[in-house]
């Protein structure tokens, strides 16, 4: 990404949406959609790089800081791009009226934008068990009660 264009964007990235699209549509037409393709998958990989970063530095953090020995995780489940996306399907399977604020179906939720969460969502619907909530768990930390989300998508895909 050129300079230019990083400035560009760190100008428009707190904007609301419609703000971001004029913006947008203004570099389309004094630049061309080469050129704004090549911003978008630049782009792309800037949020990706932001994503792993963020994995590293949780690692870091819980090594350094809280002193758990790194053969304890594997790494935290953190959002990424492409568990973004996936949330986005999922999301749209169901109305997540009265899930839990973490749902793997609610748009936008951590848990619906981690790869590892939302391919396990997904998983679960070829299990009989399902996709269990996370909130809700006994006595030794294991859910207890199905996902409402979950619950929910099963029943709207039938």
């Amino acid at each position: 990404m050129t300079p230019s264009d990083a400035s560009y964007l760190a100008n428009i990235a707190l904007l609301d949406l419609p703000m971001r699209r004029e913006r947008l549509t203004y570099y389309l037409e004094r630049n061309g959609s080469q050129s704004l393709a090549e911003l978008f998958a630049q782009f792309i990989g800037m949020a990706n790089s932001v994503a792993e970063n963020c994995a590293e530095m949780s690692d870091q953090v819980l090594i350094e800081e809280c002193g758990v020995h790194p053969d304890k995780f594997t790494s935290v489940n953190l959002p990424t791009i492409t568990g973004a996306c996936q949330g986005v399907l999922i999301a749209s399977k169901c109305d997540p009226a009265g899930a839990c604020h973490g749902c793997a179906y609610l748009l936008g939720s951590i848990a619906n934008q981690s790869p590892i969460t939302t391919c396990d969502a997904e998983s679960m619907a070829h299990d009989q068990k399902g996709f269990m909530c996370h909130a809700h768990l006994d006595d030794q930390g294991e859910p207890i009660k199905v996902c409402v989300g979950y619950a929910r998508a099963s029943k709207s895909s039938i």
